[in-house]
């Protein structure tokens, strides 16, 4: 029986640079083994007004060293050698984080950092455009990459192209709205289930899969017994069970050997993909998302 992938989390600069890291890694269930990607959060930064320097996220990465996984460049969209120039003088600073590659950007810039030995690469500004532009485009960086690179895909959830492309990892800031607005979705066996929330008929119709995802069917059945706190670690379920069943799908990918190593250790040592990180603005949905993912691998009792 293999070991219970740990739990993972993007957290973004912008959100979380006056946060202690290791407080917040230490107060999760299972915590020290999570996977925790650090991300600029550039352009929350810009929407938040806030003034997001490189030496401030270089001071970030380095002083949670230890707590991050891995880290991606400080990216200006549109600006493609603005953002190759963030990630040398990151280099300089002694990191190691992960460029980014844009839609829209010249190829040469991807083929660059090929050619350069950066074997783990982050694609942006996936999120916005249609799927018939955006999948030619992911196939031609698929191409391009065989062999030499793997992906992370920055908002991509989309599950056509999810199931078609074997990104290493992915993350998703989408994961817990759902059940905000009367409905969640559920994971079975390759599809999503989507439910109607404080609806017994509905409730009733899914109970089955409800309890395959650890949670008791009367917690999302009625306004009285509706347990809102709960639904956070139910949804971070479903995505725990979707990553599994996308990871035995493409089979596992690993990161190929290069000149530039993300992670702390040799790449053969790290878990191979698909990983998906939960993203979120706050830890308190984080907390009960982490908290969700330990009781469904570690239950108290046996599921059938």
């Amino acid at each position: 029986m293999t070991a219970p992938e740990p739990f993972k989390m993007l957290c973004s600069y912008a959100y979380f640079r006056v946060k202690r890291m290791d407080e917040f890694l230490g107060s999760l269930p299972g915590g020290e083994a999570s996977m925790l990607f650090g991300d600029s959060g550039a352009h929350s930064a810009r929407t938040l007004g806030i003034h997001l320097t490189l030496e401030d996220y270089a001071a970030w990465c380095r002083r949670w060293d230890d707590q991050l996984t891995v880290y991606s460049n400080l990216d200006v969209i549109g600006a493609p050698e603005a953002t190759y120039r963030n990630q040398k003088r990151l280099e300089a600073m002694g990191l190691q984080p992960l460029p980014v590659f844009h839609t829209g950007e010249p190829w040469y810039w991807l083929e660059r950092y090929l050619d350069e030995g950066y074997t783990y690469i982050a694609l942006g500004k996936l999120l916005g455009n249609p799927v018939k532009v955006v999948t030619p485009w992911l196939v031609k960086a698929f191409r391009l990459a065989e062999g030499r690179a793997v992906f992370h895909g920055f908002g991509m959830t989309v599950w056509e192209l999810l199931k078609t492309f074997p990104f290493y990892s992915v993350d998703s800031s989408t994961w817990g709205r759902g059940f905000r607005w009367g409905t969640i979705r559920l994971f079975d066996r390759g599809r999503w289930v989507l439910v109607r929330l404080r609806d017994r008929a509905a409730v009733l119709r899914h109970r089955d899969l409800i309890r395959k995802h650890g949670y008791d069917p009367v917690i999302l059945a009625h306004h009285d017994t509706y347990d809102r706190a709960a639904m956070g670690g139910l949804c971070a379920v479903a995505y725990h069970r979707a990553e599994a069943w996308l990871r035995a799908r493409h089979h596992p990918v690993g990161v190929p050997s290069g000149v530039h190593n993300p992670f702390r250790c040799d790449p053969a040592g790290v878990p191979a993909g698909l990983h998906l990180y939960l993203a979120d603005a706050t830890t308190h949905w984080l907390l009960r998302a982490a908290t969700g993912v330990h009781r469904y691998d570690h239950p108290p009792t046996t599921r059938e």
